[in-house]
Protein backbone atom coordinates (compact mmCIF):
# COMPACT_ATOMS: atom_id res chain seq x y z
CA UNK A 1 0.00 0.00 0.00
CA UNK A 2 1.91 3.42 -1.11
CA UNK A 3 1.83 5.94 1.86
CA UNK A 4 -0.62 8.69 2.00
CA UNK A 5 0.08 11.81 0.00
CA UNK A 6 0.06 15.60 1.50
CA UNK A 7 -3.24 16.41 -0.32
CA UNK A 8 -4.89 12.70 1.07
CA UNK A 9 -3.39 13.87 4.59
CA UNK A 10 -4.31 17.85 4.46
CA UNK A 11 -8.13 16.34 3.48
CA UNK A 12 -8.36 13.54 6.74
CA UNK A 13 -7.32 16.65 9.10
CA UNK A 14 -9.87 18.90 7.60
CA UNK A 15 -12.44 16.06 8.27
CA UNK A 16 -11.29 14.99 11.40
CA UNK A 17 -13.81 17.45 13.71
CA UNK A 18 -14.11 14.88 17.12
CA UNK A 19 -10.90 13.21 18.50
CA UNK A 20 -9.65 12.96 21.70
CA UNK A 21 -7.87 15.64 23.22
CA UNK A 22 -4.37 16.39 20.57
CA UNK A 23 -1.16 15.64 22.21
CA UNK A 24 2.70 15.85 21.72
CA UNK A 25 3.86 12.77 19.26
CA UNK A 26 7.18 14.74 18.30
CA UNK A 27 10.52 14.09 19.30
CA UNK A 28 12.02 17.16 21.22
CA UNK A 29 15.31 17.27 20.25
CA UNK A 30 14.96 18.60 16.47
CA UNK A 31 15.68 22.29 14.53
CA UNK A 32 12.06 23.31 15.88
CA UNK A 33 12.74 23.01 19.18
CA UNK A 34 13.43 26.02 21.47
CA UNK A 35 13.91 25.85 25.21
CA UNK A 36 16.07 23.36 27.59
CA UNK A 37 15.90 19.87 27.72
CA UNK A 38 15.63 20.11 31.35
CA UNK A 39 12.30 22.31 31.41
CA UNK A 40 9.50 20.71 33.10
CA UNK A 41 6.47 20.86 30.13
CA UNK A 42 6.61 21.02 26.53
CA UNK A 43 4.41 23.15 24.36
CA UNK A 44 3.52 21.60 21.48
CA UNK A 45 2.15 24.08 18.27
CA UNK A 46 0.65 22.20 15.07
CA UNK A 47 0.28 25.08 13.03
CA UNK A 48 0.29 26.27 9.06
CA UNK A 49 2.38 28.84 8.05
CA UNK A 50 -0.58 30.33 5.63
CA UNK A 51 -3.49 30.05 8.37
CA UNK A 52 -4.48 33.66 10.03
CA UNK A 53 -5.12 32.19 13.24
CA UNK A 54 -1.22 30.97 13.41
CA UNK A 55 0.24 33.73 12.11
CA UNK A 56 -1.79 35.73 15.07
CA UNK A 57 -0.28 33.16 17.54
CA UNK A 58 3.36 33.50 16.57
CA UNK A 59 3.27 36.93 16.16
CA UNK A 60 1.64 37.94 19.18
CA UNK A 61 1.87 35.22 21.91
CA UNK A 62 4.53 33.01 20.98
CA UNK A 63 7.21 36.54 21.96
CA UNK A 64 5.74 36.23 25.09
CA UNK A 65 5.75 33.35 25.42
CA UNK A 66 9.64 32.69 24.89
CA UNK A 67 10.51 35.21 26.88
CA UNK A 68 8.57 34.59 30.00
CA UNK A 69 8.81 30.62 29.93
CA UNK A 70 10.92 29.58 27.69
CA UNK A 71 14.34 31.64 28.24
CA UNK A 72 13.59 31.04 31.92
CA UNK A 73 14.00 27.63 31.64
CA UNK A 74 10.37 26.72 32.86
CA UNK A 75 8.88 25.58 28.82
CA UNK A 76 10.22 24.05 25.74
CA UNK A 77 8.64 24.90 22.67
CA UNK A 78 8.04 22.65 19.33
CA UNK A 79 6.72 23.66 16.64
CA UNK A 80 5.17 20.80 14.04
CA UNK A 81 4.16 21.50 9.89
CA UNK A 82 0.26 20.69 9.17
CA UNK A 83 -0.30 22.18 6.33
CA UNK A 84 -3.47 22.40 5.40
CA UNK A 85 -2.75 22.29 1.69
CA UNK A 86 -6.76 21.54 0.92
CA UNK A 87 -7.37 25.22 1.81
CA UNK A 88 -3.91 27.03 1.79
CA UNK A 89 -1.93 26.74 -1.59
CA UNK A 90 1.27 27.37 -0.28
CA UNK A 91 1.20 25.52 2.51
CA UNK A 92 3.28 22.82 1.74
CA UNK A 93 5.67 24.78 -0.47
CA UNK A 94 6.33 26.70 3.20
CA UNK A 95 6.72 24.28 5.11
CA UNK A 96 9.24 23.08 3.25
CA UNK A 97 11.18 26.13 2.96
CA UNK A 98 11.29 26.72 6.46
CA UNK A 99 11.99 23.00 6.75
CA UNK A 100 15.19 23.81 4.39
CA UNK A 101 16.20 27.20 6.48
CA UNK A 102 16.07 24.61 9.71
CA UNK A 103 18.54 22.37 7.89
CA UNK A 104 20.68 25.12 7.46
CA UNK A 105 20.24 26.50 10.86
CA UNK A 106 17.82 29.56 10.28
CA UNK A 107 14.19 27.57 10.75
CA UNK A 108 12.92 30.07 13.91
CA UNK A 109 13.98 33.27 12.07
CA UNK A 110 12.37 32.01 8.98
CA UNK A 111 9.12 31.07 10.77
CA UNK A 112 9.22 35.28 11.95
CA UNK A 113 10.09 36.10 8.43
CA UNK A 114 7.33 33.74 6.67
CA UNK A 115 4.29 35.12 9.29
CA UNK A 116 5.46 38.75 9.46
CA UNK A 117 5.26 38.65 5.37
CA UNK A 118 1.96 36.26 4.91
CA UNK A 119 -0.13 39.47 3.70
CA UNK A 120 2.35 39.45 0.75
CA UNK A 121 2.45 35.90 -0.16
CA UNK A 122 -1.04 34.43 0.97
CA UNK A 123 -3.48 33.41 -1.60
CA UNK A 124 -2.39 32.37 -5.00
CA UNK A 125 0.21 29.73 -5.77
CA UNK A 126 3.64 31.32 -5.47
CA UNK A 127 6.78 30.84 -7.41
CA UNK A 128 9.82 29.11 -5.70
CA UNK A 129 11.70 31.95 -6.56
CA UNK A 130 10.31 34.03 -3.37
CA UNK A 131 11.06 31.26 -0.65
CA UNK A 132 14.62 31.36 -1.88
CA UNK A 133 14.58 35.18 -1.70
CA UNK A 134 13.30 35.34 1.35
CA UNK A 135 16.29 32.73 2.45
CA UNK A 136 18.44 35.01 0.72
CA UNK A 137 17.54 37.95 3.09
CA UNK A 138 17.94 36.31 6.01
CA UNK A 139 21.62 35.51 4.83
CA UNK A 140 21.03 32.01 3.74
CA UNK A 141 22.83 30.46 0.44
CA UNK A 142 20.38 30.63 -2.32
CA UNK A 143 21.56 27.83 -4.39
CA UNK A 144 22.08 25.30 -1.58
CA UNK A 145 18.57 26.52 0.06
CA UNK A 146 17.19 25.97 -3.98
CA UNK A 147 18.48 22.22 -3.79
CA UNK A 148 17.01 21.56 -0.39
CA UNK A 149 13.89 23.02 -1.54
CA UNK A 150 13.41 20.62 -4.57
CA UNK A 151 14.59 17.71 -2.98
CA UNK A 152 12.72 14.80 -2.19
CA UNK A 153 14.02 14.64 1.75
CA UNK A 154 11.47 18.61 1.73
CA UNK A 155 8.50 16.85 1.71
CA UNK A 156 8.78 13.81 3.38
CA UNK A 157 10.03 15.86 6.42
CA UNK A 158 6.92 17.80 6.02
CA UNK A 159 4.74 14.53 5.37
CA UNK A 160 6.10 12.86 8.56
CA UNK A 161 5.14 15.85 10.27
CA UNK A 162 1.48 15.87 9.09
CA UNK A 163 0.89 12.22 9.77
CA UNK A 164 2.28 12.77 12.95
CA UNK A 165 -0.37 15.78 13.94
CA UNK A 166 -3.09 13.40 12.51
CA UNK A 167 -1.98 10.88 14.88
CA UNK A 168 -1.75 13.43 17.61
CA UNK A 169 -5.32 14.26 17.29
CA UNK A 170 -4.43 18.01 16.14
CA UNK A 171 -8.22 19.03 14.12
CA UNK A 172 -6.98 22.74 12.93
CA UNK A 173 -4.77 25.28 13.03
CA UNK A 174 -3.14 26.18 15.12
CA UNK A 175 -3.64 23.27 17.51
CA UNK A 176 -1.64 24.09 20.70
CA UNK A 177 -0.72 21.10 23.09
CA UNK A 178 0.30 21.55 26.79
CA UNK A 179 2.25 18.71 27.64
CA UNK A 180 -0.78 15.71 26.82
CA UNK A 181 -3.13 18.70 27.66
CA UNK A 182 -4.70 19.94 24.35
CA UNK A 183 -5.57 23.72 25.01
CA UNK A 184 -9.42 24.98 23.88
CA UNK A 185 -10.89 27.62 24.43
CA UNK A 186 -7.97 29.79 24.75
CA UNK A 187 -9.26 33.91 23.89
CA UNK A 188 -5.90 35.91 24.86
CA UNK A 189 -2.88 35.71 26.20
CA UNK A 190 -3.49 35.88 29.84
CA UNK A 191 -5.42 32.82 29.73
CA UNK A 192 -2.85 30.66 27.96
CA UNK A 193 -0.51 32.24 30.47
CA UNK A 194 -2.88 31.38 33.66
CA UNK A 195 -2.81 27.99 32.30
CA UNK A 196 0.61 27.70 31.45
CA UNK A 197 1.28 28.77 35.18
CA UNK A 198 -1.18 25.99 36.36
CA UNK A 199 0.54 23.26 34.47
CA UNK A 200 4.34 24.51 36.13
CA UNK A 201 2.69 24.37 39.05
CA UNK A 202 1.17 21.07 38.91
CA UNK A 203 4.21 19.85 37.76
CA UNK A 204 6.20 21.52 40.29
CA UNK A 205 3.98 19.36 43.31
CA UNK A 206 4.76 16.50 41.85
Amino acid sequence: MRPPTIRSLAFLALCLTQWPGARSLVAQDDYRTRGSDEAPLVLTIYSDFECPYCRNFALAALPAVLAEFTETGRLRVTYVFFPLAQIHQNAVATAKAAHCAGRAGRFWAYHDYLYARQPEWSGPAQPDSLWIAYAGNLGLDPDDFAVCLNSAAALAAVEDDLRQAIGAGATGTPTIVLGDRSLTGLTSYEELRRRILEAIGATAGK
